[in-house]
C-alpha cells in the first residue's frame, strides 16, 4: 500500500514539473516575441523623411570632396537617392582618382562606343581634371586620344601618363578650348616638339604648361619660330635644352609670371645666363624662378642670378650652383660686366620690366628656397649666417621666408642656433617695415 502511494506521488510530481516547464517556456517565448516586436517597432520610420534642399546637400558634398578618399564616399552618396545622385555625380567625375585597378571601368564609361557619332557618354562632359599620372601600362595611346576627345568639352587640366601619350592625341588636345593646365612632365617618349608647341599655341586659355623631360630642343626647332599660348603664366622647361636653343633665344610670352628650368642635362651655365639676361629679364611680369637638376652647371655659375633678375619675389635654386657671393650686391663693377656681356633682345627693349636696376632699386626677393640636386659635399655651401649677414647689410630688405631642403642639414645641432638667429632677423626686418610678422615669416625645412 505504501509502495503504491509513493509511486502515485512521484507521478504527480513529475507531471507538475513538466507543466511548470511548459508554462515557463511559453512565457519566455512570449517575452521574446514581445521584445522582438518592440525592436521592430523602434526601427520602423513612422514620420516622413526629412527633405534637404539641394544647396545643403551640395555644401556637405563640397566639404567631403576635399579629402583624397572622397571618391568612395561620393560613390556611396550616389546610391542614396535620385536627389543625392544628381548632387554627387558631378563631383565624383570632376576630378577622378585613376589608377590601374579602376581605369578599365572608367574608360568603359567614358568610351562606350568606338564610333564617336554613334554613342556618347553623358558623364564625359563632367570631367574637368583628367589625371593619368598613376597609369603606366594600363592605357594605350589610342585610348588616351579617345579620352581626350570625349572629355574635351569642359576639360580644364590634363596630366599625361608616362607611356601612352603621342601625336595621335594632338587633334583632340587642340580642341580642349577650356584647358588651363597641361602637364607633360612624365612623358617618357616625347612627341615631335615643333608639332607639340604648334598644337599648344592654339589653346587660348592655357596658363600652365610643363614640357616633357624627354623633349629635345635640337637644330630642327627654331627658337624664334616658337609660338606660345597668349595667356601662358607658368612654364616649365625640361629635356634637351642646349646651347643652340639658348643662344637662338626663344621669345617668351610677356604674360609669363613663373619659369621653371629643371632636368636639362645639356644646359651650360654661360648659355643659361645668356638666355635669362636676353630673353627672361625683359619680361614685365616674371616673379618666380626655379632652377634644379642641371648637371652641367658649375658650383658658382648662378651667382649673378639676383643681379640679372632683381624683380624676382620667389627664387628656388639648388645650392650646387651658387655661393654666398649671390648676396654681394655692392659689387657695382660686377653688375656693369653683366650688362655688357648680355645684350637685350631688340623686340623686348620697348617692354616695361621689373628687372631693371634704377636709382633706389632694391632686390624684391621675398621667398628664398634652397634645394639640393644630389651632388655630394654641398651641404655647407650656403649657411644661415650667410643670409643673416645679407639681411644686416641691407642686401635683401624684402626677404621674409627661407625654405631649406632637409638634406642640407640645417636642422642639425651645429646650425640650430644659426637658424634661430636667421628666423629672428627675418621677423625683425618685417617689424622695421611695419609689416605683420605672422606665420608667413620664418625658416622652414621640407
Amino acid at each position: 500500500m505504501a509502495l503504491d502511494l509513493q509511486r502515485n506521488w512521484d507521478v504527480c510530481m513529475a507531471e507538475n514539473l513538466e507543466r511548470v516547464k511548459q508554462q515557463t517556456d511559453q512565457r519566455n517565448i512570449k517575452n521574446d516575441d514581445t521584445e522582438r516586436s518592440k525592436a521592430q517597432e523602434s526601427k520602423t520610420w513612422h514620420s516622413p523623411p526629412v527633405y534637404l534642399p539641394d544647396e545643403i546637400i551640395i555644401q556637405v558634398l563640397e566639404y567631403v570632396s576635399r579629402f583624397q578618399e572622397s571618391q568612395y564616399t561620393l560613390a556611396s552618396c550616389c546610391l542614396l537617392s535620385r536627389q543625392w545622385y544628381r548632387a554627387a555625380v558631378p563631383m565624383l567625375y570632376a576630378s577622378p582618382y585613376l589608377y590601374g585597378k579602376n581605369f578599365d571601368p572608367f574608360q568603359t564609361v567614358m568610351i562606350p562606343s568606338r564610333n564617336l557619332h554613334v554613342r556618347d557618354s553623358p558623364l564625359a562632359s563632367l570631367v574637368k581634371v583628367l589625371d593619368l599620372r598613376g597609369l603606366v601600362h594600363q592605357a594605350s595611346r589610342r585610348i588616351t586620344a579617345r579620352l581626350l576627345g570625349r572629355t574635351k568639352g569642359n576639360l580644364e587640366a590634363f596630366i599625361a601618363p608616362q607611356a601612352s601619350f603621342g601625336t595621335n592625341s594632338f587633334a583632340a588636345l587642340s580642341k580642349c578650348e577650356q584647358l588651363r593646365v597641361l602637364d607633360l612632365s612624365l612623358v617618357s617618349e616625347s612627341p615631335p616638339l615643333f608639332e607639340l608647341l604648334k598644337t599648344v599655341s592654339r589653346l587660348d586659355n592655357l596658363t600652365t604648361f610643363r614640357l616633357p623631360r624627354s623633349s629635345g630642343f635640337s637644330t630642327d626647332v627654331n627658337p624664334a619660330s616658337i609660338a606660345w599660348p597668349r595667356r601662358l603664366e607658368n612654364l616649365a622647361l625640361s629635356g634637351g635644352i642646349d646651347a643652340h636653343f639658348m643662344h637662338g633665344i626663344v621669345a617668351f610670352p610677356s604674360t609669363l609670371r613663373s619659369l621653371t628650368i629643371e632636368h636639362c642635362p645639356s644646359a651650360k651655365g654661360f648659355a643659361l645666363m645668356h638666355m635669362l639676361r636676353a630673353a627672361v629679364r625683359p619680361l614685365p611680369n616674371l616673379e618666380i624662378l626655379r632652377l634644379a637638376n642641371l648637371p652641367r652647371l658649375t658650383g658658382s655659375s648662378m651667382d649673378n642670378i639676383l643681379f640679372v633678375l632683381p624683380g624676382l619675389t620667389r627664387l628656388s635654386i639648388s645650392v650646387d650652383y651658387i655661393t654666398p657671393a649671390i648676396f654681394d650686391f655692392d659689387v657695382s663693377s660686377h653688375r656693369e660686366a653683366i650688362e655688357c656681356h648680355y645684350p637685350t633682345l631688340p623686340h623686348a627693349e620697348s617692354l616695361p620690366t621689373r628687372h631693371q636696376w634704377t636709382e633706389g632699386k632694391q632686390c624684391e626677393l621675398r621667398t628664398l628656397e634652397l634645394t639640393n640636386s644630389g651632388n655630394p659635399g654641398v651641404e655647407d655651401k650656403i649657411s644661415p649666417i650667410d643670409i643673416v649677414i645679407a639681411l644686416d647689410e641691407g642686401a635683401l630688405p624684402n626677404l621674409r621666408q627661407v625654405r631649406v631642403d632637409k638634406t642640407l642639414l640645417w636642422q642639425a645641432n651645429a646650425t640650430a642656433a644659426d637658424v634661430d638667429a636667421l628666423a629672428d632677423a627675418l621677423k625683425e626686418a618685417a617689424i622695421q617695415r611695419g609689416e605683420d610678422e605672422s606665420a608667413s615669416t620664418g625658416v622652414w625645412t621640407f
